[in-house]
């Protein structure tokens, strides 16, 4: 059963999400669901200043321009998402609300509450971007998956082979079960478990998971890997590559304070370098 209702996270201010990468997370989407709803938020610049200065520096205009400027890239991007949604036939409708940039994280979680599952292209060199997938992952309730555009990957029209990293944790399993639709679209599903990093993924670990996710018809295969003193995110990212793998699916390990995101290392080197679209629940 694939997602009923996903959401496409698009970036208006102060760099537009490119047009490759809204192509691709269309493409993405509709390989994992049947209906994809559009958000591009446009900022709002409230001036709190005093008329000598104002007139002085025309910082008035200047907010009225960046605003302009961002309404626009999110019409020019939502009637390019609406084109090829509809041609995929999975449009599910399209979003424009307006907020102040640093709102921008909290509103997106709050509109994926009611959806199954959000999207976001994903550049860690802009700030924007990794405050969103961070309020998304940690506030929003609901799985998130990111993906670095211009991945050759992401033209297929299907999910071919999904690496799960179980620990054997409460994330992973939160994980695994918002992952479900995914699992049951992919052709190969690989259940691996990283020895000797953390007590809880212990040798043997895959083989209940596999079990259970034989109960809903799925017949994965298991993978044992002994990280030898390597970093968790070298791992994943030798694994997921050696398996040629469309998507990783695990559990996301970090904690809010002072409206930044403490993460955990697997975490944020995902958020730094995703090998693969990941798909992260916590």
């Amino acid at each position: 059963m694939p997602y009923k209702d996903i959401l496409l996270h698009l970036e208006t201010y102060p760099e537009p999400t490119s047009m490759l990468a809204l192509e691709q997370g269309v493409r993405l989407s509709a390989a994992l669901g049947d209906q994809v709803t559009g958000l591009a938020t446009h900022v709002s610049i409230p001036l709190k200043t005093n008329r000598l200065a104002d007139f002085a520096l025309s910082l008035g205009e200047m907010a009225k321009a960046e605003e302009e400027r961002s309404l626009q890239n999110a019409k020019a991007l939502l009637d390019r998402f609406e084109q090829l949604a509809q041609d995929l036939g999975v449009f599910g409708g399209r979003l424009s609300p307006s907020a102040e940039l640093f709102e921008i994280p909290e509103l997106t979680a709050q509109v994926a509450r009611t959806r199954d599952l959000c999207v976001i292209p994903y550049g860690r060199e802009l700030a924007s971007h990794q405050g969103v997938a961070e309020a998304m992952i940690f506030a929003s309730g609901r799985p998130t998956l990111i993906f670095r555009p211009n991945d050759s990957k992401l033209a297929r029209a299907e999910i071919g082979t999904v690496v799960v990293a179980w620990d054997g944790g409460r994330s992973a399993a939160a994980a695994v079960a918002a992952a479900l639709p995914a699992l049951k679209a992919a052709r190969k599903v690989i259940v691996l478990t990283v020895t000797n990093e953390k007590a809880s993924a212990r040798a043997g670990a895959p083989n209940d998971l596999i079990r259970h996710l034989g109960r809903h018809g799925l017949a994965a295969e298991a993978m044992e890997f002994d990280s030898a003193g390597a970093k968790i995110g070298s791992v994943l990212d030798h694994v997921v590559l050696r398996a040629e793998a469309d998507l990783l699916v695990m559990g996301a390990f970090g904690h809010s304070r002072a409206r930044e995101f403490v993460l955990g290392g697997a975490t944020r080197s995902m958020l730094e370098a995703p090998p693969a679209p990941v798909l992260l629940a916590h």
